[in-house]
């Protein structure tokens, strides 16, 4: 695999990881989150085309295209819940989420778990192309985290996921470009 490739792949996801931690503690930090997962996307689908592996690159396609309509949802959700419970409280009704909002975070969570298991799958395409089951490990891990993100330690399962596929991408071999190619 290329430098770059490599590159992309392993730095993007330490900067997402640093701006996830960060995230918590600093306003506006999600910029670097964004732009260190851009980088992982890129590096995926580079590996995938290096690689001669079709379905990295259209599992991780699925998987982003998934996270996005999943976290549209859970926007759409959380802001009706918010109306919903501010709108009660004005008319003193008490607050009451109501089922059409946990419909919606559910309907949210079930994409995020689709985007999740296509990032498995992804990940255990790029396991079997790098000869590296920490590919694997890290996506299943990262699928499991968030199924458990409903009883709150899927954070914590996700971060142990996303630090294995750091360890993956720095583990791949990079092509060498001294390498003489032998006439006949």
């Amino acid at each position: 695999m290329s430098k770059q490739t490599k590159q992309l792949g392993s730095w993007g996801l330490v900067v997402a990881l640093i701006g996830s931690l960060l995230g918590v503690v600093i306003p506006f930090v999600g910029i670097l989150v964004l732009l260190g997962w851009i980088a992982v996307v890129v590096g995926y689908i580079k590996a995938s085309d290096e690689l001669g592996e079709p379905q990295i690159k259209s599992n991780v396609i699925k998987a982003v295209v998934s996270g996005i309509l999943a976290l549209v949802v859970f926007v759409a959700g959380g802001g009706a819940m918010a109306f919903s419970m501010a709108s009660q409280m004005r008319g003193g009704d008490g607050m009451n989420m109501g089922a059409p909002v946990i419909v919606v975070m559910v309907a949210a969570w079930l994409m995020g778990v689709l985007a999740s298991w296509f990032w498995y799958k992804a990940n255990s395409h790029m396991a079997e192309r790098t000869g590296i089951n920490l590919f694997k490990t890290g996506g299943l891990l990262m699928f499991a985290g968030t199924i458990l993100a409903l009883i709150m330690i899927g954070g914590l399962v996700s971060l142990v996921g996303e630090i294995l596929l750091i360890v993956a991408w720095f583990g791949v071999q990079e092509e060498r470009g001294d390498v003489e190619v032998s006439q006949s």
